[in-house]
């Protein structure tokens, strides 16, 4: 009977209503919570949380009423306490959840008993005794620990916030933070954060890991522990990292660390790090642990974001003070004036260059007074109206280009300004202000004048030069020609600006073109230069024009360009061919009356030769016979002199026959012939050496007799003459030297020319035709040597020839030799 009472009263228990009507119970009570605001975010899984654990726990305790049993509601009333505070709620909304779930349970309750009839109270309200004291008591558990809960998460969260104060380098305040959350939780000796780069997690600050090599650790998200938690983005815990394979810090599995829990850090969506405290005392960690845990990491996830804005910000400030300073420092240095004005008018920007041209430096004067502050005129020297100034116009919505003004100075100067003013405005099209950018163009208008008035001048000059003038740049193209360049060329002077050399003279460029270039590249005049182009009046003749080409360079030494000077000299060139043609004949005139002389004068000397042979000769006209030989001896010489002279000049040079011959000997015996024309004179002969060649030895014996003639004629009386040989192997060299005055200087560049004295006027001491030294100067060419002349008043005159050991032979070119 009581057995089957039991059985039969087991649907009015409340213990046994909980656990069959569960599902409702909390479907209920769902409705009702998510009417409150902090429920309607969570999740369902996230709002059931522990409840159905909690409903069967408070059950089974309602159930000892009738089993007699002990039944405890252990720490499940903490836990869902912890996961409500994690999830935000304060203390007021997880009581109020409580009260809904007990207003929800006794609804359900009652509905149920008055469903199926109710027939013993008294058990009933033991039971609702048992339930209120049970629910009381997991209300009570779970404020109680959600409250030393949220107390040692505001502490800790607190102790962060202190630990990040005053730097926001992240390298000094992160090992801090960590120390932090190390201290917080007493079973935690490990604390290691690791910072996102891209796909990988690396190390970034550790505390209870130094000098492991944890420092240099690192993982790509989706790989080993922390690279999951970062890809998967939740928490996760491991109970023996030491062993895990998925622990792959060796610094962690060294230590033999046991429980490891990690957590993302999260911003905006996505995993910037991931945080992870170590137990080396502990395989799991609790909840309210972890549950600190992951607010200590939201708070460390803040502090990193801010410490990341700062430093961007702190960039972004630095880098805007120096394009601040930069923009300060070019508008200072600029060489142009700058000035800006706001929207009112009031100059907010005055740099150097302005204060320099204007005379003066910022004032603080309204914008109808700036004409009269800074002494700005008109071009004409007027007064500008302010309300005309470029900066005015610009405030007024104009853009001023090419404006210019003047400015008038203290001490009177006055300087040309000019420059371009424009509006400032914002994005959205507002006025802010406006600038002044303004050159002094003083300087630049006084060369501009200059080379105006020089150009004139140039103009003058190439009109009424006497000569033809002609420029060109660097590129050998035409900039200004006179009237008389273009007139050789038949072309009117506009014809050439612009044009090349080769496109004005054709073919004719050809011979002018390198040397233009020459001067442009070495910067080195160029005189002197003979060149024929065709005449521009009659057709097939062709005029002579002489040239001098100079470089033009700029003020600086650079070369420019280059100038022409061109004179005409046909009629000069057509005057020297009349007198060269009639010099040819003078002098083949002569060559050839020399040689028709010298037959009836060789009559003449064996004519009086014969007279001097005859016994019968009166002794008084022997003197007179002698006389004849003499004076037809001297006349023979002067004609043989005559026809070198001819050779020389017209024939192609005096021929020679070389032949083995001895220098030496040949000295000596010019020597003694010399000595016998001139007794009493001294002269003498010094040699060492081998002088033994193949030359003419007729030919050197004259040579070396009118280098010895002369040298007794420009001596005086007791002086000696000495003849001097030198043994330069392939060459000899003989010097013959004279004491008395020196030649003259202005005499020395002519004196192998023909007809010329080694003295000047007429104190020559001997007649003569002056051939003598132009002969030898020739003979030593025909042998291929040479032949040079010094003379000072100290060391005297001294003749030096020079002869290679062998000299080719020059053969006749007609007439006879003497």
């Amino acid at each position: 009977m009581v057995k089957h009472g039991t059985v039969g009263t087991e649907q009015f228990h409340l213990g046994c209503f909980i656990h069959t009507q569960r599902a409702r119970i909390l479907a209920d009570w769902e409705e009702a919570v998510r009417r409150l605001p902090y429920a309607q975010g969570l999740s369902r899984p996230r709002l059931l949380d522990h409840l159905p654990e909690l409903l069967d726990r408070i059950a089974n305790v309602v159930e000892t009423v009738h089993t007699g049993g002990e039944s405890s509601l252990d720490e499940m009333p903490e836990v869902h306490a912890l996961e409500r505070l994690d999830s935000g709620y304060d203390l007021d909304e997880v009581a109020e959840e409580y009260a809904l779930l007990r207003a929800c349970i006794l609804q359900l309750y009652g509905e149920h008993l008055a469903s199926v009839g109710a027939s013993s109270l008294a058990v009933a309200m033991r039971e609702m005794v048992s339930f209120n004291r049970t629910f009381d008591e997991a209300v009570s558990a779970a404020v109680s620990r959600y409250t030393r809960a949220r107390e040692r998460t505001l502490v800790a969260l607190d102790r962060i916030s202190e630990a990040a104060l005053g730097t926001e380098d992240l390298d000094v305040f992160l090992p801090r933070l960590l120390r932090v959350m190390l201290e917080t939780t007493e079973a935690v000796d490990s604390v290691t954060l690791l910072l996102r780069e891209e796909d990988v997690l690396r190390m970034r600050a550790s505390v209870g890991l130094e000098g492991d090599g944890a420092r240099d650790f690192c993982e790509r998200l989706g790989e080993g522990f922390s690279g999951l938690i970062a890809a998967e983005q939740h928490p996760f815990e491991v109970r023996s990292a030491a062993t895990d394979s998925r622990v792959r810090c060796e610094a962690l599995r060294a230590r033999g660390t046991r429980a490891l829990y990690g957590v993302p850090l999260m911003y905006g969506g996505e995993v910037i790090g991931v945080a992870q405290m170590g137990s080396r005392t502990t395989f799991e960690f609790s909840n309210e642990d972890m549950l600190l845990f992951r607010a200590m990491v939201s708070r460390v996830t803040a502090l990193i974001i801010q410490a990341g804005l700062a430093a961007r910000e702190h960039a972004a400030r630095m880098e805007a003070e120096e394009g601040r300073q930069l923009l300060q420092l070019l508008i200072e240095q600029s060489s142009d004036s700058i000035i800006m004005a706001d929207a009112r008018g009031v100059l907010r920007v005055f740099n150097s260059a302005a204060a320099r041209v204007h005379g003066s430096g910022l004032k603080d004067v309204p914008p109808f007074e700036w004409s009269e502050a800074y002494g700005l005129l008109t071009l004409d020297e007027r007064p500008l109206r302010s309300e005309d100034t470029p900066l005015f116009r610009a405030l007024h919505n104009e853009v001023v280009t090419e404006a210019r003004w003047k400015v008038r100075h203290a001490d009177g100067s006055v300087r040309t300004l000019s420059g371009t003013a424009s509006p400032l405005r914002r994005p959205d099209g507002s006025l802010v202000g406006a600038v002044l950018n303004a050159r002094d163009e003083t300087e630049r208008l006084r060369r501009e004048q200059e080379r105006l008035e020089m150009l004139a001048l140039l103009d003058a000059l190439l009109a009424t030069a006497p000569v033809g003038l002609a420029f060109l740049d660097g590129e050998l193209r035409y900039v200004r020609v006179n009237e008389m360049v273009a007139a050789a060329h038949g072309q009117p002077m506009e014809a050439f600006p612009g044009r090349t050399l080769a496109e004005v003279l054709g073919d004719e460029a050809a011979c002018i073109e390198p040397l233009l270039r020459r001067v442009l590249e070495t910067g080195e005049m160029l005189k002197g230069h003979e060149f024929e182009v065709p005449s521009s009046g009659a057709s097939g003749v062709r005029a002579h024009w002489v040239g001098d080409y100079f470089p033009v360079r700029a003020g600086d030494g650079r070369v420019l360009g280059v100038g022409c000077v061109v004179s005409d000299i046909t009629d000069r060139k057509q005057q020297e061919e009349r007198m060269r043609q009639t010099a040819e004949f003078r002098e083949r005139f002569l060559g050839i009356v020399s040689h028709d002389l010298r037959n009836p004068l060789n009559a003449i000397l064996l004519s009086a030769s014969a007279l001097l042979k005859l016994d019968s000769m009166p002794p008084g006209h022997v003197q007179r016979v002698r006389r004849i030989v003499t004076s037809a001896g001297r006349m023979g010489r002067m004609i043989g002199e005559l026809l070198d002279f001819t050779r020389g000049r017209l024939g192609g040079g005096i021929p020679i026959q070389p032949r083995a011959a001895n220098l030496r000997h040949l000295c000596q015996q010019v020597l003694e012939e010399l000595e016998s024309s001139h007794p009493g004179r001294e002269l003498r002969l010094r040699a060492e050496g081998d002088f033994q060649g193949v030359w003419d030895a007729d030919r050197l014996v004259q040579l070396l007799g009118n280098l010895g003639k002369n040298a007794l004629d420009y001596s005086p009386p007791g002086t000696p003459v000495d003849f001097v040989l030198h043994d330069e192997e392939d060459a000899v060299r003989v010097e013959v030297h004279n004491e008395g005055p020196p030649i003259p200087a202005s005499l020395l560049p002519e004196i192998f020319e023909p007809f010329r004295r080694a003295v000047s006027g007429e104190t020559s001491p001997r007649s003569g035709l002056g051939l003598g030294l132009f002969i030898v100067q020739r003979i030593a060419q025909a042998h291929e040597g040479r032949v040079e002349v010094r003379s000072t008043e100290d060391a005297g005159t001294t003749f030096t020839l020079f002869l290679p050991r062998r000299a080719r032979r020059v053969p006749e070119s007609g007439g006879e030799r003497h």
